[in-house]
């Protein structure tokens, strides 16, 4: 998703670092927009049990802010979960290159969980 919101030169909306534009300013209602827009971007990318968690928020701020509360944690026992799998993963086909994606994504997903901290 931050991707996405890079390209489109919206990141702003989720960071925090472009704030809703004061009562009286002409381009408030230019903000409003943008942010219905990268609201609707971040939920219909949402499964529904996750959409219904923030329901209630009012600005794709709050939105990001609560998913990094309940997602952007170190989530130990995923990673752990991962780790155990990646010990099972059998090369059943012929092709090495689809066993070698296999272990790759695996290893992509405990990076993103549980990051290796850099050595300077």
């Amino acid at each position: 998703m931050t991707n996405v919101l890079l390209a489109k030169n919206k990141i702003g909306f989720v960071t925090g670092t472009l704030l809703v534009s004061d009562e009286k300013s002409t381009d408030l209602m230019n903000w409003k927009r943008c942010n219905a827009m990268v609201r609707g971007w971040l939920v219909s990318s949402m499964e529904k049990e996750i959409k219904s968690s923030v329901k209630y928020t009012t600005t794709s701020r709050d939105i990001w802010i609560d998913l990094e509360e309940n997602f952007g944690k170190e989530n130990t026992a995923r990673a752990l979960e991962l780790e155990r799998k990646v010990t099972t993963i059998q090369q059943e086909e012929p092709i090495e290159s689809a066993y070698d994606t296999k272990l790759r994504v695996v290893w992509d997903e405990i990076q993103c969980i549980n990051p290796t901290p850099d050595c300077t």
